[in-house]
């Protein structure tokens, strides 16, 4: 089953609780850390079907360290994929709608484990930010954030996020289009890479996968390009169950691209480029 989390800690959060339990057909199945336990009552697509289910916790969900591995002992029942409703703040304020893998490439400040990432699943992953291409409100960034905090968890997930400030957490307009696309959406087609280089919000991942067929799972932006290992870098490509890399060439120092190309000849890791990918 695949489980959507809220957090009543996070405004947002609680704001995409409540407009998915508006959008969708619900009943109450069970109680989860003192909140209800939701279970839609028919079929939308793949992830949102009879068997998905969608609960809130008290605590701040970036610190719910393997609450995957709590919730199937409390329940009895496995998740397949997680899903986190969050808000996403940035000093820009900008409108957005943000997906992203959940993970450290150095010293967990946020939650997490130091040098350490979780399992990700880069076809819904990136399906999911097509469909939010199709219902966000006009004046919204659509984008791929780069991997960036906790918790750990062992299980497939990711994050679903409104931004970029107060003032549109609290929104319906942004809430109901993730609502609508998590209703809706449909995997992604392509090889499922790992994106490395470029800025936080991984504007040159973003475009491929809007232009071209293309999953991406874990994102190492410039800023962990700093402290990722060789060995890291084996599980972020082993969690995203990923092809090779793809690398944004004009967005990283050439020192770095340099090392990155070395690493993966040396370590037979495939680099992809954007002629090895299909046009949507």
């Amino acid at each position: 089953m695949n489980l959507i989390l809220a957090s009543k800690s996070d405004v947002a959060s609680v704001n995409l609780h409540d407009t998915l339990l508006e959008l969708g057909s619900w009943e109450q199945t069970g109680i989860f850390d003192s909140n209800p336990i939701w279970t839609l009552t028919k079929d939308y697509n793949f992830f949102c079907n009879k068997n998905t289910q969608m609960a809130m916790i008290d605590e701040l969900h970036i610190n719910a360290e393997n609450i995957d591995a709590r919730w199937e002992k409390e329940t009895n029942r496995t998740i397949d994929i997680l899903a986190f409703l969050s808000r996403h703040k940035a000093a820009s304020g900008t409108p957005s709608l943000t997906v992203h893998p959940i993970g450290n490439w150095g010293i967990a400040e946020y939650g997490g484990s130091d040098n350490d990432v979780s399992h990700t699943s880069p076809a819904e992953m990136s399906g999911l930010l097509l469909e939010l291409q199709k219902n966000a409100p006009n004046d919204y960034q659509i984008c791929l954030e780069a991997t960036h905090h906790g918790p750990y968890v062992e299980t497939p997930t990711f994050f679903i996020e409104i931004g970029s400030s107060p003032d549109r957490w609290i929104l319906k307009e942004p809430a109901e289009a993730i609502a609508k696309s998590l209703l809706n959406f449909q995997p992604s087609k392509g090889p499922k890479l790992v994106g490395i280089g470029g800025g936080h919000y991984a504007p040159r991942f973003t475009e491929a996968l809007f232009s071209h067929e293309v999953c991406f799972g874990h994102i190492v932006a410039n800023y962990g390009l700093k402290t990722i290992t060789p060995k890291l870098l084996e599980k972020a490509i082993s969690v995203s169950s990923a092809d090779g890399i793809y690398l944004h060439r004009k967005g990283m120092p050439k020192s770095s691209l340099r090392e990155m190309i070395h690493l993966a000849e040396k370590q037979k890791i495939r680099i992809f480029r954007q002629s090895d990918l299909v046009p949507r």
